[in-house]
């Protein structure tokens, strides 16, 4: 649980097609830029908005990267949605199970971004990320009120997900019976949020029979049945994780990405769908990632080549300012704190780049291309393994001195 924690507090997350502008690389003893860069729901300004948008130009996926915890990633997220939309429909893959992502969808249809609120509403590890107000407004730039909500779920149901599924279970019940055994796993799992008592929550706790229980109680139901069989499956790969098989819990869960993402890719109406992806850097990084994983980021570039196009890879973190950190009690889920970076910091003084380049409000944008060059193989490998895969991994940073912590809906 401590490592599922520290990822989710956005401590270690951050993805890279090569783009034909980074390539024109400065010298090993040149400046290597620093342009600043504006973005919002009308799109990108500055700059690096310029250099963004020559790049997506060229891009069928845009991979965001971020340390989860910001508002400025997913208000970047909307920014780079924008500029995709010029070229046409844009779908955007997120960080939740197709199952929840159909609440989602009809929770955006119906109220946007506050149907989001009410869904999660006493529910705060229902949907971390998309509950947060940010990322929820950024998802309802994908929906239409009167059509499509072009939202991918492509991740496993959430170690949170039974409150609101068990929820949507009950409703959907055949008869009494299936609806008395939904609601006391339900009440189970809403009792063991509000004590933060996570070791009782279903996710981790239920063995094998509890999921073909209530399988057999919707005999007649195959939404239901294909609900239960989500949960069962990623209670699978999260208990992975508490028995401590790490390699495991990972392998499972990339696979499970790989086959969500293709599957929804495969049923959209372009035959070259742009997608942009928001997740955390350790999923959108192209190459081996720390955890050992060849992870959605490196399916991209391929998908993209044979469509004569190129995936480009954004990383996000803050150098500064605040951020949601995810604390778990019963008084509450998360706290804003100071950034204390030890991402991006590493990686520009290893470059030897002047920080104070980077104003104290603001964003900017670096390109990693001249920084791999003016590192060499050895800079390279004397980084973190995280620095590692940043700077091999992805093609730009975006970062601030003034991040702004996301602000959650579900408390």
């Amino acid at each position: 649980m401590r490592r599922f924690f520290a990822a989710l507090s956005g401590i270690v997350i951050l993805a890279l097609t090569t783009p034909a502008i980074a390539n024109k690389v400065a010298a090993p003893t040149s400046d290597i830029p620093i342009w600043e860069i504006s973005f919002g729901p009308e799109g990108l300004s500055g700059p690096g908005g310029d250099i963004l948008r020559a790049e997506i130009a060229k891009s069928q996926f845009v991979a965001l990267g971020e340390d989860h915890g910001f508002a400025d990633s997913p208000e970047l997220g909307r920014g780079l949605a924008a500029e995709m939309k010029k070229y046409g429909r844009t779908y955007h893959a997120v960080e939740i199970g197709p199952r929840s992502n159909k609440l989602v969808q009809r929770a955006l249809r119906t109220d946007g971004a506050t149907g989001v609120a009410t869904l999660v509403a006493g529910k705060p590890i229902a949907l971390p990320f998309v509950s947060n107000r940010e990322d929820a407004q950024l998802a309802n730039d994908f929906a239409e009120p009167e059509g499509p909500v072009d939202l991918w779920g492509i991740d496993q149901e959430f170690i949170g997900a039974p409150t609101i599924l068990l929820e949507k279970l009950k409703a959907m019940a055949p008869n009494a019976a299936a609806s008395k055994a939904a609601d006391e796993l339900l009440q189970k799992d809403l009792a063991a949020v509000a004590a933060a008592d996570l070791g009782s929550l279903l996710m981790l706790s239920a063995p094998p029979a509890t999921f073909a229980a209530l399988r057999d109680k919707f005999k007649g139901s195959p939404e239901g049945q294909d609900i239960i069989d989500a949960l069962a499956e990623s209670a699978v790969i999260y208990q992975h994780n508490n028995a401590k098989r790490y390699f495991a819990n990972n392998d499972d869960r990339i696979a499970l990405i790989h086959q969500l993402f293709l599957e929804q890719y495969h049923a959209a109406e372009e035959d070259a769908p742009r997608v942009l992806l928001k997740m955390g850097a350790y999923h959108l990084g192209r190459g081996t990632t720390p955890t050992k994983m060849f992870d959605i980021g490196s399916l991209l570039p391929g998908l993209a080549a044979a469509n004569r196009m190129q995936s480009l890879h954004i990383a996000f973190s803050g150098l500064g300012g605040e951020q949601l950190a995810m604390r778990p009690s019963p008084e509450g889920y998360t706290q804003v704190k100071a950034v204390d970076d030890k991402i991006i910091t590493p990686i520009l003084e290893a470059a030897r780049i002047d920080t104070t380049r980077i104003g104290d409000t603001g964003h900017y944008l670096i390109p990693l291309a001249p920084i791999r060059r003016r590192l060499e193989s050895k800079g390279i490998n004397d980084l973190s393994t995280f620095g590692k895969f940043v700077v091999l991994g992805f093609d730009y940073i975006v970062t601030t001195k003034a991040a702004k912590a996301a602000t959650p809906l579900g408390e």
